[in-house]
């Protein structure tokens, strides 16, 4: 699968949801005590899996595990509270693996920059609430901080049994996060959400 996660950030850059070295995927398999994380500061559109940086998980805390020779030179995601805070309790009450995926897509962006609250959004439109279920959003914090990480896991109501009621939320002037069994799945809610944000500000109807 990280060679999966390599494919949809280079999909992500194509699209523009990216720039180089933006956004950031986490991977866990439930029966693990670690996950893997994309590394910091490395151009997306050339990411390979020896890259990833392994973490072991402790408890509340967590430490970097040796994985590859090349990933043991890089630093994990500044976003880590993010990825770790969900990568801790996700998915662990059944036999499944859970993939954060952490973007910038454009035209999410701009819709929250406009005032659009992506929550309501998807209510007047099937094809993206039929399958994906839109989290209200989280306001202007600091990117890479403990409190971007705490909004974003209460708004996506994530509980102490590894459930959340939603799969995706957005950051107002900043991304979005979404979370499923792979990463072509996580990856698609992004691109339901985008795509009717698109619409939506098409439209006029503000």
């Amino acid at each position: 699968m990280l060679e999966t996660i390599c494919d949809i950030l280079v999909d992500a850059y194509k699209r523009n949801w990216i720039t180089s070295r933006d956004g950031n995927v986490s991977i866990r398999h439930h029966d693990r005590d670690h996950f893997y994380i994309t590394p910091s500061g490395v151009r997306k559109q050339t990411l390979q899996p020896d890259q990833f940086k392994k973490i072991q998980l402790l408890g509340n805390t967590w430490e970097e595990i040796t994985y590859t020779d090349i990933s043991q030179n890089l630093k994990p995601s500044g976003e880590i509270p993010l990825h770790f805070g969900l990568q801790k309790k996700l998915g662990q009450h059944r036999n499944e693996v859970r993939v954060v995926v952490h973007l910038h897509p454009t035209y999410c962006i701009a819709a929250m920059h406009a005032g659009i609250d992506l929550s309501t959004v998807s209510k007047s439109f099937p094809e993206l609430n039929r399958y994906t279920k839109v989290a209200p959003n989280v306001l202007d914090v600091e990117p890479i901080s403990q409190q971007l990480a705490d909004q974003c896991h209460a708004n996506l109501q994530l509980d102490d049994d590894g459930f959340i009621a939603y799969d995706i939320v957005g950051i107002k002037g900043h991304g979005v996060v979404a979370i499923d069994v792979s990463p072509w799945q996580a990856y698609e809610h992004i691109e339901r959400l985008e795509h009717i944000c698109k619409i939506v500000l098409a439209s006029g109807k503000i």
